[in-house]
């Protein structure tokens, strides 16, 4: 029941809201430093006003949730999980209970982090009041939810859209990941952002020389590993049928690099924002070399991923590049290096 509650309720939640979370992520991770989290949290207790924010953000977000559940669960496809009506109280609560308390967990981590600040200024009236609406928001969700399941489903009439959008094909990954694999899209990038975060702030002690962030970019790009296993499978999946076409080089590489970068987009902006902040050209760098890094991966994988040899290849490219790292390799010969690789990788007639 726990992988059915994740399939059914939490992953299209997660698809329906992607673009919100992503841009979440890119406001709250990268155009954001710890320091300003730090400094709005202090903000927020201090001012009563803009504390208010909070309890008005969390009852609009019930208030969405609630909407797309109920739009799931009147669905004729999920006709099976009206028997749940029917169910004892203790499994119908414990179904629903895990459903809703995944799908409100990014906002009780941020609380969570809140709830230091009401400490701190001694505002544990205000932060408690977080917590309880935060509940109670929850409870009404699961007492409609249920009374929803209680009733025999209405009429729904299906209307086909009129206009049909098209986008261009290194577009389709983003498209797919957010049907497929949006939790795993979520927590790869706010694992990601978290970690250049975290060597962008040691960095500013004045200790590390830029070496230490182009060792961090490498270890972002192995964090972008499951994303690139999953492009890849899809390719040999859903879009297979191109394999079949010989297609010129120029559209081969314009998808190749199109849709890396659609992968690494969050971190990307990150590194280019960082740059323009600070006007460091070493910064604007690491961004291409985060595009390298990614790019060898790719190529690993298309060479070798059916191999048992490859998490031993992996492992040997990350210590290859770690120690062309420590010897000061200068990017453009990563950058010039792996473009070799990559276009006699993508010269091939059928194939990519």
């Amino acid at each position: 029941m726990d992988k059915l509650a994740l399939l059914a309720f939490v992953r299209p939640f997660y698809q329906k809201t992607l673009g919100f979370w992503t841009l979440v992520l890119l406001i709250g991770g990268v155009l954001m430093e710890p320091a300003q989290h730090i400094l709005i949290g202090r903000f927020l207790f201090k001012n009563p006003l803009a504390f208010w924010l909070l309890p008005t953000t969390i009852l609009l977000f019930g208030w969405i949730h609630l909407r797309i559940q109920l739009e799931l669960v009147r669905k004729n496809e999920y006709l099976f999980f009206h028997q749940l009506g029917l169910f004892f109280s203790s499994d119908f609560r414990r179904f629903w209970s895990q459903i809703l308390l995944l799908n409100f967990s990014p906002f009780f981590g941020y609380f969570l982090f809140l709830s230091y600040f009401a400490w701190e200024q001694k505002s544990l009236f205000l932060g408690l009041l977080l917590w309880i609406l935060s509940f109670g928001v929850i409870f009404f969700n699961f007492i409609l939810v249920q009374k929803t399941l209680h009733q025999p489903l209405k009429e729904t009439i299906s209307l086909r859209p009129s206009v049909r959008w098209t986008f261009p094909r290194f577009t389709w990954i983003i498209l797919s990941i957010q049907n497929h694999r949006p939790i795993l899209f979520l927590l790869t990038k706010a694992f990601s952002l978290l970690l250049l975060n975290g060597f962008f702030f040691s960095f500013q002690s004045g200790d590390y020389d830029i070496r230490w962030l182009q060792f961090g970019v490498l270890i972002v790009s192995y964090v972008q590993l499951p994303m690139i296993l999953e492009k890849s499978d899809r390719e040999l999946t859903h879009q297979s049928w191109t394999l079949g076409l010989p297609l010129t080089l120029g559209s081969k590489l314009n998808y190749q690099l199109g849709s890396l970068a659609l992968l690494v987009f969050p971190e990307l902006l990150f590194l280019v924002w960082r740059g323009l902040l600070s006007s460091d050209f070493d910064f604007l760098t690491l961004a291409k070399l985060l595009l390298a890094f990614i790019s060898a991966l790719q190529l690993l994988i298309y060479r070798k991923k059916e191999s048992s040899s490859f998490p031993n290849m992996a492992a040997a490219m990350f210590f290859g590049l770690f120690l062309a790292i420590i010897f000061s390799l200068p990017w453009w010969a990563f950058v010039i290096g792996i473009s070799f690789l990559f276009i006699h990788q993508s010269k091939r007639t059928f194939g990519f």
